[in-house]
C-alpha cells in the first residue's frame, strides 16, 4: 500500500527475490563476482533490451591488515556478459577489437546501443583515465578506444560516471591512489574534438568521496548517493547535479533521512525513484534489516524504506524474517533497470563471493510521482566513432524537474 507523503502518493520500497528461469550455463554464465558493472542498452533490430555485464574481480583474499575480505587483483577480468531481457538468457560475448585491461571498481554509462568504460584498479594497478567504448549496433560488438583531448579525470578508482541529459558523460569523485576526491567533470558527447571540463558547480558540494554511486534521471538531473570518506566514514548523504540553460552546473542537497549511510553500494532509477541496494559500513559490516534496501523518491522529497516514509535513521528491531532484506545484505554487486523492474546480480556477503540474479517491481502500479519529462531524442542511439555530430539534435533548453524535489532552473 502506497501513503500519503508531502502531497504526493508514495510507494513503500519493493521486495526482491531471484529472477527464475534463465538460462546460461559454463562460459556464458557470468559466475560468481563483485565490483563489476551492470549497464542496459537500448533495444537493436534483433534483439530487446539487454544488460551488458563487464569486469570484477571473481576471487576473494583475506585483506593483509584488516583482517576483511578484499578483491584478489589477480582475479579481476575483463570478460563481457549479455542478458537478454526477454529470453531471459545470458551469453558471454566476444567482441572484436582490443578490449580494455582487466579491471574491478571501475565506472560504466549507456550510450543508446554502447556502452562507455572509464577507470578502475586490476593487476597492473590503476587503470589508464581512456575511455572504451562496447559498440553493439547491429550486434556487431566491437571494442573501440575513444581520442580524448586535453586533461581529464585521470586513473582513479571508486568512482562514478553516468550519462546526463542523454549528452553529457560525468565522472565525479573516487580514489586517484593518493587522496579519496571531490571533483567532477563532464565530456560533450555532441562536440568534436571531444575533450573532459572539470566542473564548478555551484550550490552546496558533497565532500570528498569514493564508493558512492550516481545515477542519472531522465530530465537530465544526477544524483550522487553515498560513498566513503577520507576517514573511512560511510555517508548518507544525496545530491543532484544539475546543469541550467546557460550552461553553468549546480550541486542541491536532496531532503529527507536516508534509512543508512552506506558504500559499495547500488543505485538505479525507475522513473523519479532511486532504488539503492546494500552496502556497507564502516569496518566493512553488512547493512542488514529494513536499512538494506532503500527508495528514495526524487518527487515526493522523501526517503522510503519497506515500511513506507523513514523519519529516523534509527532502524527499528524486528524478529520477524524478511528474506528481502536478507538477499540484499551484500555489497559491491551491480543494479540496472528494465521498464518498472530492477536488477541486481553478484556481489560480496561477507567474505563470500555471489552469482545470483535478483529483480524486484518498481511499484504495484506506476504513479504520477514516478513520470519524468522526457525528451523525445532521449532513446536515440549516438555514435563515438561516427564523424556525424551525435545529440546534434538535442538542444537541452529545459531541466525542469519532476514536483517536491526541485532545482532552481532559471538563468542564472
Amino acid at each position: 500500500m502506497g501513503t500519503a507523503g508531502k502531497g504526493a502518493w508514495v510507494v513503500p520500497a519493493p521486495a526482491y527475490k531471484e529472477v527464475e528461469g534463465w538460462e546460461g550455463s559454463g562460459d556464458d554464465s557470468p559466475g560468481y563476482r563483485c565490483g563489476h558493472s551492470l549497464t542496459v542498452i537500448a533495444p537493436t533490430k534483433g534483439h530487446g533490451p539487454r544488460l551488458i555485464l563487464f569486469g570484477g574481480a571473481t576471487a576473494i583474499e583475506a585483506g593483509a591488515t584488516s583482517g576483511l575480505p578484499g578483491i584478489r587483483l589477480a582475479g579481476v577480468t575483463n570478460t563481457v556478459h549479455s542478458y537478454d531481457v526477454d529470453k531471459r538468457r545470458w551469453t558471454r560475448l566476444h567482441p572484436a577489437g582490443d578490449p580494455p585491461s582487466p579491471r574491478a571498481a571501475h565506472s560504466a554509462a549507456a550510450v543508446g546501443t554502447m556502452v562507455v568504460f572509464q577507470g578502475g584498479i586490476g593487476p597492473a594497478g590503476h587503470s589508464t583515465d581512456d575511455l572504451y567504448v562496447l559498440d553493439l549496433t547491429n550486434d556487431k560488438f566491437k571494442w573501440h578506444r575513444v581520442v580524448v583531448q586535453g586533461a581529464g579525470p585521470g586513473p582513479r578508482y571508486g568512482h562514478c560516471m553516468d550519462l546526463v541529459a542523454q549528452r553529457y558523460l560525468v565522472s565525479v569523485s573516487g580514489n586517484d591512489g593518493k587522496r579519496v576526491l571531490s571533483d567532477a567533470w563532464a565530456l560533450d558527447t555532441a562536440q568534436k574534438p571531444y575533450k573532459w571540463q572539470k566542473l564548478n558547480p555551484d550550490g552546496d558540494r558533497p565532500s570528498a568521496r569514493m564508493y558512492g554511486t550516481a545515477s542519472a534521471r531522465s530530465d537530465g538531473m544526477l544524483l550522487l548517493c553515498g560513498g566513503r570518506d577520507a576517514s573511512g566514514t560511510p555517508l548518507s548523504d544525496a545530491y543532484g547535479l544539475l546543469m541550467h540553460t546557460n550552461g553553468q552546473w549546480e550541486w542541491t542537497l536532496a531532503p529527507g533521512i536516508s534509512p543508512s549511510p552506506r558504500y559499495q553500494h547500488a543505485a538505479v532509477f525507475v522513473g523519479a525513484r532511486l532504488h539503492v541496494t546494500g552496502g556497507v559500513l564502516r569496518g566493512g559490516r553488512a547493512i542488514e534489516g529494513e536499512g538494506a534496501i532503500a527508495v528514495l523518491d526524487t518527487a515526493a522529497g522523501v526517503w522510503l524504506d519497506k515500511n513506507g516514509i523513514v523519519t529516523s535513521r534509527t532502524l527499528k528491531s524486528s524478529n520477524e524474517h524478511d528474506a528481502s532484506s536478507d538477499l540484499l545484505r551484500r555489497c559491491r554487486h551491480a543494479a540496472a533497470s528494465v521498464g518498472s523492474q530492477i536488477y541486481i546480480y553478484g556481489g560480496l556477503r561477507g567474505d563470500i563471493l555471489l552469482d545470483d540474479f535478483l529483480i524486484a517491481e518498481n511499484a504495484p502500479f506506476q504513479s504520477e510521482t514516478d513520470r519524468v519529462p522526457r525528451s523525445e531524442n532521449q532513446n536515440r542511439n549516438h555514435n563515438f566513432n561516427s564523424d556525424s555530430r551525435p545529440f546534434e539534435q538535442y538542444t537541452n533548453n529545459s531541466h525542469e524537474t519532476a514536483p517536491g524535489f526541485r532545482f532552481h532552473t532559471h538563468l542564472l
